[in-house]
């Protein structure tokens, strides 16, 4: 049966993963799919049922902001039978992952706040404006930056050319010298993303918190545009590393809010991201913060790598340039060896499938691993649904040469911010470690 979502006066509607729905006006369904081909990604599917036109959302959650409704999209990670119990779970569970993705910086009793969340993108607004107020009080990023001036005094270094080509002003000095200010890019991109904020919240108080921090940051250049990749160029210092997840943050703001005016007058925008991208960041997240608990004896002399940072292997050399390159999710890396691989797909599992339902890239890419890194042991991990009656634990043993693809679950489907949660789930990563460790 198709959901309605749930509704309330703010017009507000939610929707789980794969859900769908019909209480979408054709404007709004339009306005969609105008911001789906700008972005690239397919936030919603058509379907036909019964010669009625519905929506299905898909593994892309967020918020779509559609005239005066707003369409919210949640992860399926909740444990309650009841609708709104279910919503507010997923709502805080989805933030509770973003916070181990390195997006957030929140207290666990601050989650404790946010059981009447209704919007959650309101939450993660709230949330960045909260934390960048609390670090401009503290004190606000400051640095050397270069400035050309023209000044009376010689200052810093003379710009002798520069001087030559304005010999009316023979009388005043071209320079460059380093300032120690406030107006630099990080907080140029902490400015950009607060005005675009200012512009789409429809929340009071984050308003007026972001009135207050754009009112702060004047001394701070509102640049025309910034871009993700503007933003992901700058390299934070020990002196500013406090700043990392709310620079984080707004890495995903400028990438994902996708701003939009359909062709019938309606404004809308829409903030979502890939569920994948999230579950793989978390996993990594957690086992990196908790690595003393989750990693059993024989894997704690490990480093920890994400995306295999500092241990680059290509597949293949073109022309001499080596091409292909291999990113595991996760590297174990002990000196030289890699006892373990791990790969994170946010995708459903079938056991009564002779595959499992592993997906034959998916595979072919874990034994690429295998054969490149020199590993005995590589680990595709996906999340526990609801259809699962036991987690899975599964072994694959490879044709021709030594080693395994090992596969298994984990579970989500729980509020993970209530107390025990965090070490149930400890408990269950080292388990599955352990049983790798051990072979």
């Amino acid at each position: 049966m198709p959901v309605q979502g749930s509704a309330n006066a703010t017009e507000v509607l939610t929707l789980f993963e794969y859900e769908i729905t019909d209480a979408l006006q054709e404007r709004e369904m339009k306005a969609i799919e105008q911001i789906s081909r700008s972005m690239g990604v397919e936030i919603l599917r058509p379907r036909i049922r019964q010669g009625r036109l519905y929506y299905q959302a898909r593994q892309y959650v967020g918020v779509l902001r559609l005239g005066q409704r707003t369409l919210q999209i949640l992860p399926k990670i909740h444990d309650s039978k009841d609708r709104w119990q279910s919503e507010q779970e997923a709502t805080r569970n989805l933030l509770w992952m973003m916070d181990y993705a390195g997006y957030l910086n929140i207290r666990e009793s601050s989650l404790a706040d946010l059981k009447q969340a209704q919007d959650w993108f309101e939450v993660l607004i709230y949330l960045f404006v909260h934390n960048l107020k609390c670090q401009w009080i503290k004190g606000a990023s400051r640095s050397y930056e270069p400035v050309d001036a023209v000044l009376p005094v010689l200052k810093g270094k003379w710009r002798t050319i520069a001087q030559m080509r304005r010999p009316e002003q023979k009388h005043l000095f071209a320079v460059t010298y380093d300032e120690f200010t406030l107006d630099n890019q990080l907080n140029r991109v902490f400015r950009y993303v607060v005005e675009g904020l200012w512009q789409v919240t429809r929340d009071h108080q984050n308003r007026q918190l972001l009135s207050e921090l754009r009112y702060w940051m004047d001394e701070v250049t509102l640049l025309p545009t910034m871009t993700a990749q503007a933003a992901q160029n700058i390299q934070l210092t020990r002196l500013n590393r406090q700043y990392e997840p709310l620079l984080n943050l707004a890495r995903l703001f400028l990438a994902r809010l996708g701003l939009e005016l359909s062709a019938n007058n309606l404004t809308a925008f829409a903030f979502v991201f890939d569920m994948n991208q999230l579950f793989e960041r978390f996993i990594t997240g957690f086992m990196q913060r908790h690595k003393d608990s989750v990693l059993p004896e024989a894997l704690q002399p490990c480093q920890l790598l994400p995306q295999g940072r500092q241990a680059v292997c290509y597949l293949a050399r073109y022309a001499e340039r080596r091409i292909f390159r291999l990113k595991p999710d996760l590297v174990f890396r002990h000196g030289e060896q890699y006892p373990l691989l791990m790969d994170f797909k946010y995708k459903h599992l079938n056991p009564n499938d002779r595959k499992l339902g592993i997906a034959e890239a998916d595979f072919y890419q874990m034994y690429a691993y295998l054969s490149r890194f020199d590993c005995s042991q590589v680990t595709l991990m996906y999340p526990q649904t609801a259809s699962l009656l036991e987690p899975i634990r599964s072994r694959f043993i490879l044709e021709g040469r030594q080693g395994e693809i090992q596969v298994a679950t984990v579970n989500l489907l729980k509020d993970l911010t209530a107390k025990g949660a965090k070490q149930e789930l400890i408990v269950e990563l080292r388990q599955i470690l352990e049983q790798e460790a051990n072979g």
